[in-house]
């Protein structure tokens, strides 16, 4: 934690605001010194590098063995079919590895999860995956964040129908410390009338163990080409460069009006990892620089450190 810290600090002191990246998914075909010359030039402090579970979560100590300063000890990731054919194993390994105390968060965990945009161009529909909320392996991750009060993340489709099972967790499981990636990614516009500004605001205000992240930021004028419309309802789409958009203000002013409960995250992984620095500039650009100086911290930085130390920044 000290060196962490010590990034941080230096960080700030070249008149930067220092990033935590809580989402990334390590796999072994990632160049590091490349991530970490881009870390340094875009002052991103740490990553939170979740191994694929084909590498085991000791991937990840590995990783802050050799550079201590930049990576945050994560248990294996679960994007893989590794947990989608077999949920109950993934998770009784994960929670073993966690309950070494050589982990500070758990990783990404799909219980809806429609095809990314490229792999829905490639045909991989076996990337169509769904994880039934009231099973028993989901129960005892939400069970297990409960109890040893550690933070990990879901992919979670955003629709109408499946808006209901996910409140229903989170209520059975107030103490779990969950992370809902993606925040504002919605693929099908048309089976989601309920999520708005508004609605978000109702989930932070019911659960207060409930984040968001912001990882997976696309222009604002992608289009998922499941739905063919635009899946980031963050932004208003003007065409313009260099981003073709703006966040809407009413986004902003969630941000603003909650500010501690949002987090910033890349989402890259072993098919995104070149893509770090424009995804990070957007980040930076789209929504970091609209926010009132505090909120910025906040979501840059401060917001990871407490979920990942337990204790709130002090500068």
């Amino acid at each position: 934690m000290q060196a962490w810290r010590n990034r941080i600090v230096r960080i700030l002191n070249s008149s930067r605001i220092p990033i935590i990246d809580t989402q990334a998914t390590y796999w072994h075909s990632i160049d590091i010194p490349s991530v970490i010359e881009w870390m340094d030039e875009n002052a991103v402090a740490q990553i939170a590098f979740a191994p694929n579970f084909s590498l085991g979560s000791t991937a990840s100590l590995r990783l802050q063995e050799r550079h201590p300063e930049y990576f945050i000890p994560t248990t294996a990731d679960a994007s893989s079919r590794h947990w989608d054919q077999n949920p109950q194993l993934f998770i009784d390994t994960v929670i073993s590895d966690f309950k070494s105390g050589n982990y500070f968060l758990m990783g990404e965990y799909e219980l809806r999860h429609y095809p990314s945009p490229i792999q829905y161009r490639s045909g991989q529909m076996n990337r169509d995956v769904t994880i039934p909320l009231d099973s028993k392996p989901v129960h005892d991750l939400f069970r297990f964040s409960e109890q040893q009060r550690v933070a990990f993340m879901i992919h979670y489709e955003i629709e109408d129908e499946l808006l209901p099972p996910i409140e229903q967790m989170l209520s059975q499981y107030p103490g779990a410390r969950v992370i809902w990636s993606h925040v504002g990614q919605v693929r099908y516009p048309d089976r989601a009338k309920r999520y708005t500004p508004a609605y978000v605001r109702s989930l932070i205000t019911r659960f207060p163990n409930l984040s968001f992240d912001l990882g997976s930021m696309v222009f604002p004028g992608n289009v998922y080409p499941g739905s063919g419309e635009r899946d980031m309802m963050l932004f208003e789409y003007t065409g313009r460069q260099p981003y073709g958009g703006y966040l809407k203000k009413e986004w902003l002013s969630l941000f603003e009006a909650h500010p501690g409960r949002f987090l910033a995250a890349s989402d890259i992984d072993g098919g995104r990892w070149k893509q770090f620095p424009m995804i990070i500039d957007r980040l930076r650009n789209l929504i970091l620089n609209e926010l009132s100086e505090q909120a910025r911290h906040l979501i840059a930085y401060r917001n990871a450190w407490k979920l990942i130390t337990g204790n709130e920044w002090k500068s």
